[in-house]
């Protein structure tokens, strides 16, 4: 991420994305050998905060309170000994004192209740190992085992909107975590290894398969308050994303047939009719133009939507602010 001429060149990791409800405020991440940062885009003011944390930690996994006003992250250590363990953090998203939460050794994919008062978050006790999805109260920091089973390669975790449990997204659930000890042997209902969507209606109960997607591996992107599933599947070079209700019908919001039309990272509003999708521009020959574009459109009866408006990263006022982490 560069800061010359306020310019922000941040783009977002594949699938880490953060959002509010109402899409006005998006969370990229951009990390590499010497630095890291997490932009905070507010669409609406056209401006973007970038929190950096230098060359201590890689800042992934971003996720924002419902207010748009703190921001949730994986900080995960530079230093080779330490690599495996992550922390849960957070941070004013205007800049300010670091709050770790948590005692476990890792963490992974954080997202907030709808009002912000707790986390959802994938928890581990050891390096590389296998995690549960734990619920983690801010205003107590205490925790409860969402269940007591493990999942390997996650990618996302989320509340129900009408209250009924939670939904988690990976390569599926192990019956113990003894039992999860690589990603080949762990998915005991998914072909292998696909990453799935799954339910977990209450605290305590095992993890139900959602769906069969139609068009390949699913990965779970958020839920609407309608409580349907969103969905991504690959598809050649290029993706889909879809809708899923609680029938198991299909809807296409998100087409993209070529690989260089691939999103970066894409969110959906709370009532499923607006994407904000983050976009790597390449020039004639595929080669990136070190830009991103966010665009907001609108969902439709086809897989196109209609386009409201798209910000490019030199649009975007850019303040920074260097995090001191815990």
């Amino acid at each position: 991420m560069s800061d010359e001429d306020g310019v922000v060149t941040v783009i977002t990791v594949p699938g880490e994305i953060g959002v509010t409800p109402d899409l006005r405020r998006v969370a990229l991440t951009k990390w590499g050998a010497d630095f890291s940062a997490i932009g905070v885009c507010n669409l609406q003011a056209g401006s973007v905060e970038v929190l950096r944390a230098g060359k201590k930690a890689t800042l992934r996994m971003p996720a924002l309170s419902p207010d748009g006003e703190t921001i949730a992250f994986v900080a995960q250590p530079v230093d080779p000994r330490l690599q495996g363990l992550s922390s849960l953090c957070l941070a004013p998203v205007s800049g300010g004192e670091v709050r770790r939460i948590g005692a476990r050794a890792t963490y992974d994919a954080p997202s907030f209740s709808s009002d912000g008062e707790r986390i959802l978050v994938f928890a581990g006790d050891e390096p590389w190992g296998s995690v549960q999805p734990v619920e983690i109260s801010l205003n107590s920091g205490a925790e409860r085992v969402i269940w007591s089973g493990a999942f390997n390669g996650v990618h996302k975790a989320a509340y129900d909107p009408g209250g009924g449990g939670y939904w988690v997204g990976g390569l599926g659930p192990a019956a113990s975590l003894a039992e999860a000890t690589s990603w080949a042997s762990i998915d005991y209902d998914t072909k292998h290894g696909s990453p799935r969507v799954f339910r977990i209606l209450r605290e305590g109960e095992a993890p139900r398969p959602f769906s069969v997607n139609p068009d390949g591996p699913g990965f779970l992107v958020g839920v609407t308050q309608d409580e349907v599933v969103i969905e991504t599947a690959a598809m050649g070079a290029g993706s889909r994303a879809l809708l899923v209700n609680r029938k198991g019908e299909v809807r296409r919001l998100w087409l993209s047939p070529r690989g260089d039309d691939l999103p970066s990272g894409w969110v959906v509003s709370a009532d499923a009719k607006r994407i904000v999708a983050a976009r790597l521009l390449v020039d004639a020959m595929g080669q990136s133009l070190g830009k991103y574009e966010l665009t907001v459109f609108e969902t439709g009866p086809d897989e196109n939507g209609r386009v409201l408006s798209r910000a490019l990263s030199s649009d975007l006022r850019a303040t920074f602010h260097d995090l001191n982490l815990p």
